[in-house]
């Protein structure tokens, strides 16, 4: 073979090992809901896995149907429609469809569909994680990541903040893994034994069944019976009451009505559960919405005009690694949550903000298999996930010298603590949660470690 032969031979199979990379790189990013600077607001990114060329016209269509006009054009969320923003994000890939167990298709994010609850429908390939990564670097502040598979059977699977559903899902089943997301909501449903982990009294799924005591005790009526089982001529929906059975056990624990959106998906939100939705949303809304609907709890704002977004990979027993960090220049409005994951961060050794995640980042949750719905949802735990953290006044400066960060996981006890407890104290309630061992430290990166991952990656 001749020498230029040869090189031009070198040259076209690099270029065709570099072409996915740059595929990823080179796609649109269009706002198709903005109500204002994406730090004021929840803030979602849908992606698209097994559309290629011809079919960008359908991945649009997809998100309209699914996300604007589904999620967004129903019961709460077209109610508060004003708290969140949309972007989508038109990935090429270069077959349509994706792949399956035994039928690898090139994708843009390798999405594999098994169609097994088992295995949670949706599965990842060692390349999606950093994929995603990649593929989002275009929007500098989300909080939320959808992927939709070109794919039309059934099913959908909730990784962390990821949530993978396919084409041919229905909105309703969307909407109730964001009851998740948002607002860190229990499952309602009722699968097996007796609930046997520690007392839980927080959220829509309480193990007191005390009308006074229990949790929603404000939203019980004097006139409904409790338990409240056997009543008759009640609402399904709306009746608040205590309802045997929640979060996968049969007895010992119980919920407040008898059918939510997080036990069957068809209904909307039980008033607890909206209760807890609207007061996790409300600050992101102009403050005449807010004002209008639930009390909503003060705005907690940046003041110092930017602040940093992390995107972290977190892996059990190991250090987390940091994948992005960006400094944003605007307000940020930090989540009315009660945690179930802590970060808690330090500038100059000093407490400078503690916030979290509604839902742990490493729980794993399969839709549920509409031929055998008394399964309830596919639960697994993930070793490893990529989260998005925003802390609020914070430059880079201060990112890659004076900041750091501890992380926790927060048991049941913790979370009642943090739902009771305003925001301004969250310092002060995080020294008592650890020493009653409420808190269970998961990883400690001082200024010096944090600042060292900053800097590396930029």
């Amino acid at each position: 073979m001749k020498n230029g032969s040869c090189k031009r031979l070198v040259f076209l199979l690099v270029l065709w090992i570099l072409l996915p990379i740059t595929v990823l790189k080179a796609q649109g990013v269009t706002k198709v809901v903005d109500n204002g600077p994406d730090g004021q607001k929840l803030t979602f990114v849908v992606l698209g896995d097994g559309y290629d060329q011809s079919d960008q016209v359908k991945f649009a269509e997809d998100v309209e149907r699914l996300v604007v006009k589904g999620v967004l054009g129903h019961d709460f969320y077209k109610d508060n429609f004003a708290a969140f923003n949309v972007y989508r994000i038109d990935l090429v890939s270069r077959e349509s469809g994706v792949s399956h167990p035994g039928e690898s298709r090139d994708t843009a994010l390798r999405v594999i569909y098994s169609g097994d609850w088992n295995r949670c429908w949706l599965e990842e390939s060692p390349e999606t994680d950093q994929r995603i990564v990649d593929a989002t670097a275009g929007v500098n502040k989300f909080d939320f990541v959808l992927v939709i598979a070109n794919e039309g059977g059934y099913g959908g699977c909730q990784r962390g903040g990821r949530l993978y559903i396919t084409a041919g899902d229905d909105w309703d089943v969307v909407s109730h893994e964001y009851g998740h997301g948002i607002a860190g909501l229990y499952d309602e449903y009722s699968v097996s034994g007796s609930y046997t982990t520690p007392p839980i009294n927080v959220k829509n799924c309480s193990t007191v069944k005390d009308r006074k005591g229990v949790s929603w005790s404000k939203l019980i009526n004097q006139n409904t019976p409790v338990p409240t089982d056997s009543a008759t001529a009640l609402d399904p929906n709306q009746t608040v009451g205590v309802f045997t059975g929640c979060d996968y056990a049969v007895t010992g624990i119980y919920r407040p009505v008898q059918n939510c959106r997080m036990k069957t998906n068809t209904p909307g939100f039980c008033p607890v559960c909206l209760g807890l939705m609207n007061k996790a949303v409300a600050r992101y809304l102009p403050a005449q919405a807010a004002a209008a609907g639930n009390a909503a709890p003060p705005p907690q704002a940046s003041a110092s005009g930017s602040y940093v977004s992390l995107v972290i990979k977190l892996t059990r027993n190991e250090d987390p690694k940091i994948l992005r960090a960006r400094q944003i220049s605007g307000i940020l409005v930090t989540p009315a949550n009660i945690p179930a994951y802590l970060f808690a961060f330090t500038k100059k050794e000093k407490p400078a903000f503690v916030g979290g995640l509604s839902d742990s980042p490493f729980v794993v949750r399969g839709f549920v298999d509409p031929h055998h719905p008394e399964k309830g949802e596919k639960l697994a735990e993930s070793d490893s996930s990529t989260v998005i953290i925003n802390v609020p006044d914070i430059d880079m400066s201060s990112a890659t010298h004076d900041l750091g960060m501890r992380i926790f996981s927060v048991g049941p006890a913790g979370m009642r603590a943090f739902a009771n407890t305003a925001e301004n104290k969250y310092a002060e309630l995080l020294k008592t949660l650890l020493n009653a061992n409420s808190l269970a430290l998961k990883a400690d990166m001082p200024a010096s470690k944090l600042g060292g991952a900053v800097q590396s990656i930029q």
